[in-house]
């Protein structure tokens, strides 16, 4: 009966003892045991007994970029390597790096296989291979070359199983050594986005503004003839719906990277650690960061901060961007003592674990004077400069040896200080950003949107200002006015019929075109407008064919022409051009019509001038004489050329008197002599013969009306009058 007892106690305690090693183990699970230095010999150690219990090991210090909660993905890849895969994920302080990191992780693990260590970045990963056969290493360099910068560690562990599964490492590790170039970023970063925001700002403005101008502008160059406001102010409408709607299809990222989103549960996962750790002594050091404090260290840190007036909570952890305090100390000693609560009050000293790292010491609720506590630990917060480095360096202290006495001189600053009030830390930490939204990207129409809708519009105002400008200086040297689309909007495709083209010139041996001897300014105005377009379109067809004597001439009335009617160069007659250069203007396009039919029927040689109608230079070149007497002159009636139409009015049947050939040649010249206002005249002035007013038509002084002016004469006059030669 004693031997049941016996046994049953026996059975009971261990069960008791079996209890009591989960519970032990459960405390410093979670993210990772909750193991401290004391308890392992270095970090290699403490991976290798990660490893054990699952293949991909990922520190909980790296909740923004890897988050525990992204373990099963990196196990997903792990498991595509076709052999044993261990992975490690570790912060960028606080572990030695190395190839021998690995190796010293392998003999502790003592399982062969394929073992890989990235940083919280991705990057290139460092890889060994132990008893298994796979170019590691050629597919570690080649991922490295064809990634670019902003891939995550994810991205990077499955690019790295792709190209390790294609079967072509090598080649792809050569090509990528040889081809030198950086890829294309996978993600947009926010200054992509500005700048994405300020494309589509300048889109949106810009090009519908500019088809509604451009448009505008064409449709006064082609005098009408282009689409108007009503067609184009829809089309510019619906370009800037495109233009709304296609832009956030086409920028459509809406993240700065593709790491994975981290809960509540992995933001708060090394502070539990840590929390649940100080709880059982003033000095933690990270499993990571073994090896930087022997034990004989640790042993006397503990000695000073038990022996300290005030609480002391001592951590030497790795601070890294990609924490949860975005390696703050300062708000990681806050969010500690939060976790902790007023059992937690005291001094916080955090180190970061790396060469020289920070060293932050916040006073929360110990009755110490946080500004004398700020003031007298500035000098160890930065680590050694270079000067104390060297003078380590040649006494042959270690980076374990400077951070020592850095942690010793702090704890005897502390024990130093006055007693004050319990106190609050001197300066308050800045809050870190969101881990869900910092690497949210702002809204299209947000940010640098709304400066570019203005400089789309100044853009689009300005591409119209040059185009005008540019048009203008080339119509005012001379470039290719007669050959370019003229007033009125003429094209190849806008062809007039050979016979409506008659009605701006005499036909074969006919009468001159229907012209009023006293028109108005409107009248000279749509009928030059009208002529010179339907001239233009003669010219273009059937410019090939006329010889080059009779082509030189037509193009020279047709370029005097546009010269004078369109000084301002926006292709259309000029509104406030007078009715003396109106009439020169309509004077040459006839003149050039009369060159152009006769070269057309090859009449002539085409090497006399132009002579126009002495009675109406708007009836076209001269066919015929009589004799007439000009208002003003004194002399007796003379010889001079005329019109076939003039001609024909002029001519008396049978054997009239001389006063009656008189009274007939007078009547003749009042009613067809071509009268015109001066320049600036008011609407109630008088008539005067062209001949007599100022403009390109007026005879020279002292020769009184004379013969009927050439093109040539007008030609000459207008090029001299604009400065074009």
């Amino acid at each position: 009966m004693g031997g049941v007892v016996a046994a049953g106690r026996v059975r009971w305690w261990a069960r008791f003892g079996a209890v009591l090693l989960v519970a032990v183990v459960a405390l410093g699970g979670g993210a990772g045991p909750g193991v401290a230095a004391d308890d392992v010999d270095s970090p290699a150690a403490y991976l290798a007994a990660q490893l054990r219990k699952s293949p991909v090991y990922l520190s909980d210090q790296l909740p923004r970029t890897n988050p525990l909660s992204a373990r099963p993905a990196f196990v997903k890849e792990a498991k595509r390597t076709g052999v044993p895969t261990y992975v490690l994920v570790l912060p960028g302080s606080g572990v030695r790096h190395g190839k021998g990191l690995l190796a010293a992780v392998h003999e502790r693990l003592g399982k062969d296989g394929l073992y890989l260590q990235f940083g919280g970045d991705g990057g290139r990963p460092e890889v060994a291979t132990f008893g298994v056969d796979v170019p590691a290493r050629n597919a570690a360099t080649a991922t490295m070359y064809e990634l670019p910068y902003d891939a995550g560690t994810l991205e990077t562990f499955r690019h790295f199983v792709d190209v390790l599964r294609s079967g072509h490492a090598t080649e792809r590790a050569e090509r990528g050594g040889e081809a030198g170039e950086e890829p294309d970023k996978l993600y947009t970063s926010r200054t992509d986005r500005a700048d994405q925001s300020f494309l589509t700002g300048i889109l949106l403005t810009g090009v519908p503004l500019l088809i509604v101008a451009v448009g505008w502008y064409t449709r006064r160059w082609r005098g009408g003839k282009w689409p108007g406001l009503r067609l184009l102010v829809p089309v510019a409408a619906a370009t800037a719906l495109v233009i709304g709607v296609g832009a956030p299809l086409v920028f459509d990222d809406t993240r700065s990277d593709g790491d994975p989103v981290p809960t509540a549960a992995d933001m708060r996962a090394r502070t539990d650690r840590l929390a649940r750790a100080m709880r059982s002594g003033p000095v933690h050091v990270d499993p990571l960061a073994a090896g930087l404090l022997s034990r004989g260290e640790l042993g006397r840190l503990r000695k000073r901060a038990e022996r300290l007036d005030v609480p002391v909570h001592l951590a030497v952890v790795p601070l890294d961007t990609a924490d949860e305090s975005a390696g703050d100390g300062e708000l990681l000693a806050k969010k500690l003592h939060s976790r902790l609560g007023s059992r937690g009050d005291g001094v916080y000293v955090i180190a970061d674990a790396a060469d020289d790292g920070e060293l932050e010491i916040v006073n929360y609720g110990a009755e110490v004077d946080s500004a004398a506590l700020y003031d007298a630990t500035e000098d160890l917060r930065f680590g050694t400069d270079e000067e104390s480095r060297g003078a380590n360096d040649e006494a042959g202290d270690d980076d374990g040896g400077r951070l020592f006495s850095r942690l010793d001189e702090a704890l005897r600053i502390i024990d130093r200080l006055p007693s004050a009030p319990p106190g609050d830390p001197y300066l308050d930490p800045l809050a870190p950003d969101d881990p869900v939204t910092e690497d949210e990207l702002p809204a299209l129409y947000s940010g640098d949107f709304g400066p570019g809708t203005l400089m789309g519009a100044v853009a689009a105002l300005a591409v119209l200002g040059v185009t005008a400008a540019g048009l203008g200086i080339a119509r005012r040297t001379g470039l290719g006015s007669a050959r370019r689309i003229g007033l009125g909007g003429a094209s190849a495709t806008a062809r007039r019929a050979p016979g409506r083209a008659g009605r701006g010139a005499a036909s074969d041996g006919g009468t001159a075109p229907q012209t009023p001897a006293r028109p108005s300014t409107g009248w000279l105005r749509r009928t030059a407008r009208r002529e010179l377009e339907e001239l233009n379109d003669e010219f273009e067809r059937l410019s090939d064919t006329l010889p080059d004597a009779a082509r030189t001439r037509v193009w020279d009335c047709l370029d005097a022409a546009t010269l004078l009617l369109d000084q301002e160069g926006d292709n259309r007659v000029d509104a406030d051009a007078d009715a003396p250069t109106l009439a020169a203007g309509l004077a040459l396009i006839r003149g050039g019509r009369g060159a152009l039919d006769d070269g057309r029927h090859r009449r002539g040689s085409g090497t006399g001038r132009i002579r126009l109608c002495t009675l109406n230079p708007l009836h076209g070149p001269a066919t015929a004489t009589g004799k007439l007497k000009l208002p003003g002159e004194t002399s007796g009636a003379r010889s001079r050329s005329v019109c076939a139409g003039c001609r024909a009015a002029l001519h008396v049947r049978g054997t009239a008197s001389p006063s009656t050939r008189a009274a007939r040649t007078a009547d003749v010249v009042g009613s067809r002599l071509l009268c015109l206002r001066a320049p600036g005249a008011a609407r109630s002035a008088p008539y005067e013969p062209y001949h007599r007013v100022p403009g390109p038509l007026e005879a020279p002084r002292g020769v009184g009306g004379g013969q009927g002016p050439t093109t040539e004469e007008i030609v000459r006059r207008v090029r001299e009058q604009l400065g074009v030669h």
